[in-house]
């Protein structure tokens, strides 16, 4: 809804209300009045600007709601008097906290106004200001002093300059770049839009990327309910609303996003997978995207995945193992032979820890292949080969084909099956080293898990060098976490004596963590390495405490003592461990 820019003419002397006994208080009340219009107007300016740069849903509501503020100190003041002062003064702050509200979604916690430290810094601005401007108007020469016409004519062309800006000024391009899987730009301008910017749909799906990558999620959702699409953001493992779309914008969105991925856009009955590409403030971005239908319409579910560089550089040495655990990893996957397992459930990172592994290896001096579904990060050096199931491409069916390739290291992205299990061991009893991944909750359960497979006993004995579980924990925020005592329980149960540690850590809360007292996740690990003792245990129906028992008599921690050892250290909670590893 587009509102026509108003005019405001003064043709006639004002006469100022007059009340016995009070003489002066038609005079305040015409300054508040004043006061009241401009600060209208300057809320308009501001939340187009705001608008401008965020993009920021159902703007024409937020509109609505100024004009009526406007509309009412106006038109409601000379019908009703003085009385709608008091009712202007109660709504415009109310419209535009819940603008401010709204746009503290969509800007990084030091950004946001709503908060004390924004409400500070937003003071300190205004004094300043404030301060600057004496300081000008002292030091510039002195101008006729305008009549109260010309005041009231200047505030109103000002306001049908803000009214009438969404359409004499375009809106400036989102700096994110959304790329098809070919590498080609992925949107393309509105070829309806005649002044060559984008359409609402783009930019709304340029808005929720943007948001997600300054947020640091690894999910995106899509959710369509009975009269409203929901965006979520699952940041270090928790979903976070974000926004909420009408219906019309919500498939919008979608369609807009499907086309991005290269999926059929007509098609909304079955299930879709796509890929593109993102870059966004000097970083990269592959991505997954997922659609399934709904009682209520399509939902949509996108994992992010930053591929500019962090693990895939640094290798194991930044994914929060232990010295212990990394020095032992080491030794591991630079053997000539053998193959190294990573497991846990969904999301777990599996995939970031084999990928922060095989950076570990010279590419130059090594024939690297990998074999995933779908190829996730890409790497330099490395050959990279994508399972397509639909084409009957499996991962089995590829890894038989790479055997004759002469390679020296594999990346089996995951065994799903017997007969992929099968060529992987076996692969790895010729000559090669294989690294895979593999839903197991634990390290010991990893064994059964390939019993339960159907792989026999002793392929498993022989092919298998190391296992390493792992899940991720959030780590505390380090300007808030909470200092207390340590339980005397829990340095009993690590062996720690009384007192070597005087305090741990808990949550809290803060602005700079949204209000979660976390920020951040790092791994928790448990690595087995097989030796003897352990392959003796592996039978067609083992003990499983016997080889629980084995692997700690080895030297394996659990996933929870690794947990409670980095709650020492200050990284976590004890509840945050609990929660992960229970």
């Amino acid at each position: 809804m587009m509102l026509s820019a108003p005019s405001l003419v003064i043709v006639a002397e004002v006469d100022l209300p007059s009340y016995p006994g009070f003489p002066w208080l038609g005079l305040v009340l015409f300054a508040v009045f004043i006061a009241l219009v401009t600060a209208t107007i300057a809320a308009a300016q501001w939340m187009d600007g705001e608008d401008d740069r965020l993009d920021i849903p159902r703007m024409e509501g937020w509109r609505l709601g100024i004009a009526g503020v406007l509309a009412a100190l106006l038109i409601g003041t000379m019908n009703l008097g003085a009385i709608m002062l008091p009712v202007v003064a109660v709504g415009l702050p109310l419209v535009l906290g819940a603008f401010t509200r709204e746009r503290d979604k969509r800007v990084p916690p030091e950004e946001r106004l709503l908060t004390k430290n924004g409400l500070q810094t937003l003071l300190r601005d205004l004094n300043k200001s404030r301060n600057n401007r004496r300081k000008a108007t002292a030091a510039a020469p002195k101008k006729p002093r305008q009549s109260l016409a010309e005041r009231l004519k200047g505030l109103g062309s000002s306001l049908g300059k803000v009214v009438a800006k969404k359409a004499a000024a375009p809106k400036p391009e989102l700096a994110i770049r959304l790329l098809k899987k070919d590498g080609s730009p992925a949107l393309a301008r509105d070829s309806d839009d005649k002044t060559g910017q984008l359409s609402d749909n783009v930019r709304h799906a340029q808005t929720v990327m943007i948001a997600a990558m300054r947020a640091g999620a690894t999910d995106v959702h899509l959710e369509p309910h009975e009269q409203e699409y929901f965006v979520r953001f699952r940041v270090d493992g928790v979903l976070k609303n974000f926004a909420t779309y009408s219906m019309l914008d919500g498939r919008g969105l979608i369609s807009t996003l499907k086309v991005v991925s290269d999926m059929d856009i007509s098609e909304r009955r079955r299930p879709q997978d796509g890929t593109f590409s993102a870059e966004f403030d000097g970083a990269k971005y592959d991505i997954r995207a997922a659609s399934t239908p709904t009682s209520y319409g399509e939902k949509m579910v996108f994992r992010l995945l930053n591929s500019s560089g962090g693990v895939l550089k640094s290798g194991l040495g930044n994914i929060g193992l232990r010295t212990q655990i990394h020095e032992h990893l080491q030794q591991v996957i630079h053997k000539p032979y053998g193959m190294f397992l990573v497991v846990g459930p969904t999301g777990s990172g599996k995939t970031t820890t084999v990928y922060a592994s095989l950076a570990e290896i010279d590419a130059q001096q090594h024939n690297i292949t990998t074999i995933e579904d779908p190829v996730e990060y890409r790497l330099d050096g490395i050959t990279q080969i994508a399972v397509n199931s639909a084409a009957g491409v499996t991962f089995a069916s590829i890894l038989r084909s790479v055997l004759r390739q002469d390679p020296d290291v594999l990346l089996v992205g995951e065994i799903r099956d017997k007969e992929t299990a099968e060529i992987a061991c076996q692969a790895a009893l010729t000559g090669h080293f294989v690294f895979s991944t593999l839903h197991a909750n634990d390290a010991v359960a990893t064994i059964t898990r390939l019993l339960d497979l159907g792989l026999d006993p002793t392929l498993i004995q022989t092919a298998i060098t190391a296992v390493l579980a792992q899940r991720l924990a959030r780590r505390l925020c380090d300007k808030c976490k909470e200092p207390y005592p340590p339980p005397a329980d829990l340095l009993t149960k690590l062996g720690v004596k009384p007192g070597a540690v005087p305090h741990i850590f808990r949550s809290k809360g803060c602005e700079a963590c949204d209000g979660t007292g976390f920020k951040g996740r790092f791994g928790l690990h448990e690595l087995m390495v097989l030796n003897d003792d352990i392959c003796g245990q592996i039978t067609a129906e083992p003990n499983v405490n016997a080889l629980r028992a084995a692997a700690r008599k080895a030297g394996a921690r659990s996933l929870q003592t690794d947990g409670f050892l980095k709650v020492l250290r200050g990284l976590t909670s004890i509840d945050e461990i609990v929660r992960v590893t229970t």
